[in-house]
């Protein structure tokens, strides 16, 4: 289960939701429907260093987190031959937040869960503490933000499909050929040309099915 949000829904600063956004409809763009926020709620500690879990989770006591993601990142990495050797680990820059503008929606997004963890505990949930932001102001919020990030394993658009001539050249063509090759096809998650605003098991499947039937119609 997961809470998947729109930002233009809500506040910059707070969070809080807009109560009239549907009445602004007629401004919007033809992305700004789709979700870029997901709050997963987790029952256990996402917290990856071992220590710090242990001062924060004392004796037996429950615990669940909520998991903030950004699912439209405009931060771009890269990903390049290390050497000419096939064998070697290729090199992987993820350039997390290299675009300024994801602190913005990482903000939002953790806001947001601190609200709702704020919520169940005004409705009576036997919540003991919890971790939060030392000072609710940006530059506290960035080196959270900054020190907590990671992956959450939904990999692509590595190897996206795109003409060559495009301002980012396609690794594959529109039937996940790659280019400058022969009898080579991509059929992952990476051949996506855009981050999709989800979780990407379905998506993946319908690409393997395609792929699948173009291969059998070429033979």
């Amino acid at each position: 289960m997961a809470l998947l949000v729109r930002s233009k829904s809500l506040t910059t600063n707070t969070s809080d939701l807009i109560p009239d956004i549907q009445q602004r409809s007629e401004t919007q763009k033809p992305e700004d429907p789709i979700p870029d926020i997901e709050i997963m709620p987790l029952n256990i500690s996402a917290l990856d260093d071992y220590k710090q879990n242990q001062r924060w989770i004392k004796g037996r006591v429950g615990v669940f987190c909520l998991l903030s993601a950004i699912l439209r990142p405009k931060s771009r990495g890269t990903v390049r031959l290390a050497s000419s050797n096939p064998a070697d680990r290729p090199k992987v820059d993820f350039g997390f937040f290299s675009n300024p503008e994801d602190y913005v929606l990482a903000r939002t997004a953790i806001r947001l869960s601190m609200k709702l963890g704020q919520a169940m505990k005004d409705q009576g949930f036997p919540i003991l503490g919890g971790l939060t932001v030392p000072e609710p102001n940006n530059e506290a919020m960035d080196e959270l933000i900054r020190h907590r990030t990671r992956t959450t394993y939904h990999y692509s658009c590595t190897c996206r499909m795109a003409p060559e001539s495009d301002d980012v050249p396609g690794v594959v063509d529109g039937e996940l050929r790659v280019y400058g090759t022969e009898n080579v096809r991509v059929c992952d998650t990476s051949i996506f040309p855009q981050i999709m605003a989800a979780h990407l098991m379905a998506p993946v499947v319908m690409v393997a099915e395609k792929c699948a039937d173009m291969v059998k119609a070429e033979n």
